[in-house]
Formats: structure tokens, C-alpha cells, sequence
């Protein structure tokens, strides 16, 4: 049986998640959707508009394209420290400059502190 592009995009929404280590719940919490609903999108039995793909992929930390991007191409697993940086990329987006100045402050401290060892 041939998958359908719902069921090919769900797969990948899937492994997308569980790579960035979230639970459905949570991919739901950040989505702003029901739990049961990132089930179904991700079997397939549901049907999600563009705009519901492109809140999920925002909060995956993703592009459009890598939910779309046929399974042979894709590049997963992700790396580890591409995961990290996704998952830092991911919690700074809505912030305001001065909390990304200060994360970088920070983060230039650590690697000050690391040096120093």
C-alpha cells in the first residue's frame, strides 16, 4: 500500500519530535493544539492545513520544507550539536534583543570559565 503525502508529512513530524526529544504533549503545548490532534497528524488520519504545518514546523525549530522534503533526502538523524543549537534557535526566536544580548553574555562567560580550566 502506497503511502498518501499526509501520512509521508506525519512520518516526519514524527521523527522530527521524538529527535528533538518532545513528547507529543509538549510539540502540542508549543503548537497550541490538542495532544490527540498531533496523533493524528502524525498517523496520518487527519488532515493538516498549511497554516497547522507551519506552526508545528516553527515549533519544531524546523523549515516548511524539511516536513515536506521526500524521506530519502532528508539528513536525520540530526546531529547533536545541531539539535542543540535548534533547541537554543527555538527558545530565543520571541525573545527581545536585550535577552538575546544577555544569553550571549552568558554564553560568552561559560566558554570564558571553560578556558580557564
Amino acid at each position: 500500500m502506497n503511502k498518501d503525502i499526509y501520512q509521508e508529512v506525519g512520518e516526519r513530524i514524527r521523527k522530527i519530535r521524538k529527535q528533538m526529544g518532545l513528547s507529543q504533549e509538549s510539540l502540542a503545548f508549543k503548537a497550541q493544539v490538542h495532544p490527540s490532534f498531533i496523533s493524528h497528524i502524525e498517523r496520518g488520519t487527519k488532515k493538516a492545513s498549511l497554516k497547522t504545518l507551519k506552526i508545528l514546523a516553527d515549533a519544531l525549530g524546523v523549515g516548511m520544507e524539511e516536513i515536506f522534503m521526500p524521506s530519502e533526502q532528508n539528513t536525520y538523524p540530526v546531529q547533536k550539536e545541531d539539535l542543540f543549537i535548534r533547541r537554543v534557535s527555538t527558545l530565543l526566536k520571541d525573545k527581545d534583543e536585550h535577552f538575546k544580548y544577555t544569553a550571549w553574555q552568558i554564553i560568552k562567560q561559560l566558554e570564558k570559565l571553560e578556558k580557564e580550566k
